[in-house]
């Protein structure tokens, strides 16, 4: 069984034809990946065997030494210098990468943050055709009805939320601002695209939703009584049972 490496990888690159990037190696075998940020989040896995948000930080020199080896072998602006939510990255190599294999035990922590696995043994599992889970954002009619039951408020904290394109950069606090489109049931569990399925929520409050939800082994029924999905019935989380009533501020 071959361990992968970062020096064995020959080049990355975009296929124009699928959109995907490819993760290219001297034999000439290519690992597929839908989305650019997981690509940092596996090579660091690759390169360690575990990662954790820090990796895709300042907090480390991870980002900077995994440039480094690969100098000349991917395009300038692949790999960002930091990530603002450096947990996703991570999180979305099983949820949207379809590798399921990659381990987030739960409890175990790296660097203060959720710990993230992969095996050496399950290097080979990486080449695999994966499919990535089917996420879309409501149209423009949805989206306008959910604000409006919402008064324009995150379903959660009550922050005045708005798109990104609408807010100024300078603005103080700018993840409560920022709005997001969350699924109540996540896609992964088999959550729909339909209207009763979609909340907004600040870019804050959706990414501590997502820390939850990524380490829930619940069922999809588990959502329905789950203060994350619907916060209108409960303030208990069903993963935790953590009663976060203190920190709802919904307003509506």
């Amino acid at each position: 069984m071959t361990r992968l490496r970062i020096k064995d990888i020959k080049v990355i690159q975009k296929n124009k034809s699928d959109g995907c990037y490819e993760i290219v190696f001297y034999d000439n075998r290519i690992i597929k990946m839908h989305k650019r940020r997981t690509i940092p989040a596996l090579l660091t896995l690759i390169k360690y065997g575990e990662g954790c948000e820090s990796d895709l930080t300042n907090a480390t020199d991870n980002l900077e030494k995994i440039k480094n080896e690969l100098h000349g072998r991917i395009p300038g602006n692949l790999i960002l210098d930091s990530y603002s939510d450096a947990n996703k990255p991570f999180s979305e190599l099983w949820n949207e990468e379809g590798f399921v294999f990659i381990k987030n035990p739960i409890g175990e922590k790296r660097l203060g943050s959720q710990k993230y696995v992969l095996d050496f043994q399950d290097h080979e599992k990486l080449f695999n055709a994966t499919k990535k889970a089917k996420r879309k954002q409501p149209n423009k009619v949805t989206q306008i009805e959910i604000m409006k039951i919402q008064k324009g408020l995150c379903n959660f904290c009550g922050s005045k939320i708005k798109p990104a394109k609408d807010i100024h950069h300078n603005v103080f606090a700018k993840d409560r601002v920022r709005l997001v489109w969350d699924h109540r049931v996540p896609v992964e569990k088999g959550g729909s695209s339909e209207t009763e399925n979609y909340q907004g929520l600040c870019f804050y409050c959706n990414k501590c939703k997502w820390q939850i939800c990524n380490i829930c082994d619940l069922s999809a029924d588990a959502c329905l009584s789950c203060a994350l999905g619907y916060i209108e019935k409960s303030s208990i989380i069903s993963p935790t049972k953590e009663d976060i009533k203190d920190r709802i501020n919904r307003q509506l």
